[in-house]
């Protein structure tokens, strides 16, 4: 029994997820499309053919309940010093994806680390959060997406990938909806800022990316991010 209701959900998402790569306005919910399908594996994960990197397999991992009015469709964050930031659930998304057919923005492969340029690095930097969270907390993370936003603003032929990165504990399948929730966080404070939705991708890599090795809080709290690619057109 436990098996046949684990292909139905399957099956669902399978048929959700064919929807949402064709990009058809904003019914399509982006954050779905995770690390393995920028990287050329698609629907195949869903099977559980790349063992702990798998996508997953409920919208319920990613999103909230449905909102009712404009204030509502914000969840309320804090920053150190107690003061609102929001999380909006439905924005807008871009109506095409990067290296699809006819897409005038190439796939992920072809975006830059902007860590490796001296400039840039100071710009783009990674965006950090507490543990099993997607809260954008502190001025110096909102510091740091306002930054980001002021160079968008100022180079509009840029798009940006944003990625949601977690510690090693968990879950694969927990960890790869956690990390669509914190590129998600920082693309809707961009949004907030006046960027086109347009301009932002997300994807998410779980805890397949460690930004350093190590099994200890320091380690962990450094893994626990948010970091950018970008391309220019």
């Amino acid at each position: 029994m436990k098996q046949i209701l684990v292909v139905s959900a399957l099956l669902s998402m399978g048929l959700s997820m064919t929807g949402c790569c064709k990009r058809s306005g904003t019914e399509v919910w982006d954050d779905t499309c995770t690390a393995t399908r920028y990287m050329g594996q698609g629907v195949g994960t869903l099977g559980g053919k790349h063992g702990d990197s798998r996508q997953i397999c409920n919208r319920d991992e990613f999103c909230r309940a449905p909102v009712q009015s404009y204030r509502d469709e914000f969840t309320p964050l804090q920053d150190e010093e107690g003061r609102d930031m929001v999380c909006m659930e439905n924005i807008q998304q871009s109506p095409y994806s990067p290296g699809d057919k006819g897409s005038p923005i190439p796939g992920i492969e072809a975006f830059r680390d902007p860590q490796k340029d001296v400039m840039l690095s100071a710009i783009f930097e990674n965006i950090q959060f507490p543990f099993d969270s997607e809260k954008i907390q502190g001025q110096d993370n909102l510091r740091k997406v306002r930054t980001v936003a002021d160079y968008l603003k100022k180079n509009p032929n840029v798009y940006v990938f944003i990625e949601g990165h977690c510690d090693e504990r968990g879950p694969q399948a927990y960890n790869l909806a956690l990390g669509t929730r914190r590129a998600n966080a920082v693309r809707t404070v961009l949004v907030a800022e006046g960027i086109d939705p347009s301009r932002l991708f997300t994807v998410s890599y779980g805890k397949e990316r460690p930004f350093v090795q190590g099994h200890d809080e320091n380690a962990w709290a450094l893994n626990r991010r948010s970091q950018f690619k970008i391309y220019e057109r």
